[in-house]
């Protein structure tokens, strides 16, 4: 009998891993692929936002994505939750997954890189946070590093410059004290307080920068609700007593604070500090029902030490912007990303505009998230006018996560993964509003127009020219011309119509202009190629071609 009963415990496993109800593939758009990841319960993830991605540091064409999921749609909350990764070798264009640990439910996980190796972590509601490691990058070997003290919940992780692994979380007691540990590659430190910052799921971000730099920042979830962030300068083994980054903006007659359910990302650049936050002021329930929030002034903040704070999206920029919207746990503008190069800061966030709703089972309109993007090429100062990267009408997306950091100038296109859900809404398993499909979706995003050459403003007419040198390798010259002002998009597409860079997409000043288009930019094969020019009214494309 001792031998039969652990054999029906691991057919039981196996049973409830192999019920899974594999849902059609998803409605896809140009530059997205599904990472295979899905779910069909616990589309909301965390409260605020997540790092789920990570790429490959000597390998720029491998990534890693994660996604917690329930594959069995008659399980109740929390049975057969899991942690679910995927590779891609291939710059995302196809990916392999498995799912992380199939002997517990596991929840709200994080990923960071320790010496270029993918760490997540999750936690078991009833013990606390558990941390598995790769053996290496795409090698689908994860294991377990033992000894995580007890007791830490919906915990956030960084791999350092010397390769400890910095822990931070909150125990599960209703008043959410952060706490942080310490990996140095044999044992893990005591827990110590963090008594700045706290709250439940997905409150925190800890990250790592040059020289031994790591940063944890967070909410003061249960004093005066100020942001602040510890710093330690000895990869993790130690923190100061803690600073404030944000207290408040006043806004005419309103006053705005952060809050733990718009969420907040930080990332480094060197040894600086950069942190994506939002921002509102107070919120009242209003009509039709207890899901229906209005937010006063939502935004998108930034703070860096040297910029301070600096307006990343708000009306000011998205004029579509909702101020109501029907949903659990999200804001207007929420769930923020970062992404940082040696040029160009990148953030994404969820993006609630007005008119695009779904109904969902029990007849409520329920408002659909988007995912907008924007970046700045002056660290922060001054941020574009952001841009919907997913723009799927009555289809909702969240939960948008960038790579970290990225080696060189620019991530041109920028990467992006996200949740595509076929049922908006934030609930896990609430009556009435049923159960949908999730999927993990990677996208290529062409949001940058970096590049652009203003010549003179001596345009006497629209005007394509042919672009030079023709056939070219690897690089070549498109200029062109609008006498007015006028909303203007030049794309590159492949002979096929399937577009490839969106160069300009933005209201341009009268006047000549010229962009070097460099081949080597999107790993482009030989053959003919397609631009075109759409100002106004006007249109014109020309081809080109590409030797190599």
């Amino acid at each position: 009998m001792k031998k039969i009963l652990p054999l029906l415990i691991l057919i039981l496993i196996l049973n409830t891993y192999t019920n899974a109800q594999v849902p059609p593939p998803p409605p896809l758009q140009t530059g997205e692929t599904w990472t295979g990841l899905y779910s069909v319960s616990y589309d909301y993830q965390t409260n605020g936002s997540i790092r789920y991605f990570v790429q490959n540091p000597a390998n720029s064409s491998e990534y890693c994505t994660i996604l917690m999921a329930q594959q069995d749609s008659t399980a109740t909350v929390g049975v057969g939750r899991y942690i679910y990764f995927a590779y891609s070798t291939d710059n995302g264009n196809s990916w392999s997954s498995d799912a992380l640990d199939v002997n517990f439910s596991w929840g709200f996980p994080d990923m960071s890189l320790r010496n270029g190796i993918p760490i997540i972590a999750a936690h078991r509601f009833n013990t606390g946070s558990s941390v598995f490691q790769d053996a290496s990058f795409g090698a689908f070997g994860f294991s377990q590093i033992p000894g995580v003290p007890l007791g830490t919940n919906w915990s956030h992780l960084t791999g350092t410059t010397n390769n400890n692994i910095v822990l931070v979380g909150a125990p599960n007691d209703n008043v959410f004290v952060g706490q942080s540990t310490t990996y140095n590659g044999t044992s893990w430190s005591p827990l110590i307080s963090l008594p700045l910052v706290g709250g439940p799921s997905g409150n925190f971000s800890v990250e790592s920068g040059a020289n031994g730099v790591v940063g944890i920042f967070g909410t003061n979830y249960i004093n005066d609700g100020y942001l602040y962030w510890y710093k330690s300068t000895d990869n993790g083994v130690t923190f100061d007593n803690g600073t404030l980054i944000f207290d408040y903006l006043l806004e005419g007659t309103d006053t705005l604070f952060a809050n733990i359910t718009g969420g907040l990302q930080a990332s480094f650049k060197g040894s600086e500090p950069h942190i994506v936050f939002s921002a509102y002021n107070a919120t009242l329930n209003v009509f039709p029902n207890q899901y229906t929030t209005e937010f006063v002034k939502p935004k998108i903040l930034h703070w860096s030490p040297t910029t301070g704070i600096t307006q990343v999206a708000g009306k000011f920029n998205i004029p579509n912007l909702t101020d109501t919207i029907t949903t659990a746990l999200m804001t207007p503008l929420c769930q923020p990303s970062l992404n940082i190069t040696s040029s160009i800061l990148s953030c994404t966030f969820t993006t609630f505009i007005r008119g695009n709703t779904q109904v969902v089972d029990d007849g409520s309109v329920l408002n659909a998230g988007e995912i907008f993007a924007t970046y700045s090429e002056n660290n922060g100062v001054t941020w574009k006018t952001p841009v919907n990267i997913t723009n799927t009408p009555g289809i909702e997306e969240k939960h948008s996560s960038l790579i970290n950091n990225t080696v060189g100038a620019i991530q041109n296109p920028l990467k992006v993964y996200y949740l595509r859900d076929m049922k908006a809404g934030g609930w896990v398993n609430v009556a009435g509003f049923g159960k949908a499909p999730v999927y993990g979706i990677y996208k290529n995003a062409n949001i940058y127009q970096i590049g652009i050459k203003y010549i003179n403003s001596n345009a006497a007419s629209f005007n394509l020219s042919q672009n030079y040198p023709n056939p070219f390798n690897p690089s070549t010259t498109i200029k062109f011309d609008i006498p007015k002002s006028e909303f203007t998009t030049l794309s590159i597409y492949d002979i096929n119509g399937r577009e490839i860079s969106r160069i300009v997409n933005e209201k341009l000043n009268p006047g000549s202009y010229e962009y070097e288009f460099s081949a080597g930019d999107y790993n482009l094969s030989s053959g003919v190629y397609i631009y075109k020019l759409v100002s106004g009214n006007y249109s014109d494309t020309k081809r080109m071609i590409l030797i190599k």
